[in-house]
């Protein structure tokens, strides 16, 4: 299989690298990341500025390439400009540090899934726990089921898959479940410092009543949790209620 690997956290993230170093055993695997840390950056892409991208020799039988762009950058950069034919997968990560609920609105990692999505490719996110050493679990765990994956995802490529994998070996995991999008909401902490600005520095989770069918309940209960994501923003229910309105 042709596989595309992006990230938000860098071409030199142990995430991506792991990753790449198992797919490539049985895969065609080509990294395209960004240049540095682009956490939080969402879907945004450069429009007003010139984008490039650069060879780095740092796996065998992997081609790796540093974009000066966000992670939906890369994925532009890779399907119009480095790679040869389209890919059969994009897998985005692995992130360090979860993106449950309403995380994916801001991260780099869901949202270089969802321009997968948007080039009509299927694609899944993934992401682990920040406090995990290392990503061979994640990367083992993911080498394993891509496949699987593959054929779940609908034909028509426009839903990703957001996978997060908490902390702990698999004898401490519960199990894997597929979730809802749950909501995480946070007390933003800024703080000013003298010659720069404000800066958040602690974002404390506001626990809510969460349902157990969704990703962040499951995730804190030790699940490894799946959450169907799909590229439409349509309230489809509420635009047959609105259709006939009339506003002059």
């Amino acid at each position: 299989m042709n596989i595309l690997l992006v990230n938000d956290d860098g071409i030199y993230s142990q995430g991506i690298l792991t990753l790449a170093e198992k797919l490539s055993a049985d895969n065609d695997v080509t990294v395209v990341a960004p240049q540095g840390q682009m956490s939080g950056t969402g879907h945004s892409f450069t429009l007003y500025e010139y984008v490039n991208f650069v060879e780095l020799h740092l796996l065998e039988n992997v081609k790796c390439y540093a974009v000066n762009g966000t992670p939906a950058d890369c994925v532009k950069v890779a399907i119009n400009l480095i790679m040869s034919s389209t890919p059969d997968l994009i897998i985005s990560g692995i992130n360090k540090g979860y993106n449950l609920g309403t995380d994916i609105f801001y991260s780099g990692t869901v949202n270089s899934a969802l321009e997968g999505a948007v080039h009509d490719i299927k694609s899944i996110a993934v992401s682990q726990e920040y406090t995990l050493d290392n990503f061979d679990f994640a990367s083992d765990y993911i080498a394993r089921n891509y496949m699987r994956f593959y054929n779940l995802l609908p034909d028509d490529a426009q839903t990703i898959f957001n996978i997060n994998i908490p902390v702990g070996s698999e004898k401490d995991l519960v199990g894997v479940k597929f979730a809802r999008l749950g909501v995480k909401k946070y007390d933003e902490n800024y703080r000013f410092e003298e010659g720069f600005g404000y800066r958040v520095h602690c974002r404390e989770f506001l626990s809510e009543n969460i349902s157990q069918d969704d990703d962040v309940w499951l995730y804190n209960n030790k699940y490894i949790t799946i959450s169907p994501v799909k590229n439409d923003w349509n309230n489809e229910e509420f635009f047959e209620k609105l259709k006939g309105e009339i506003i002059l």
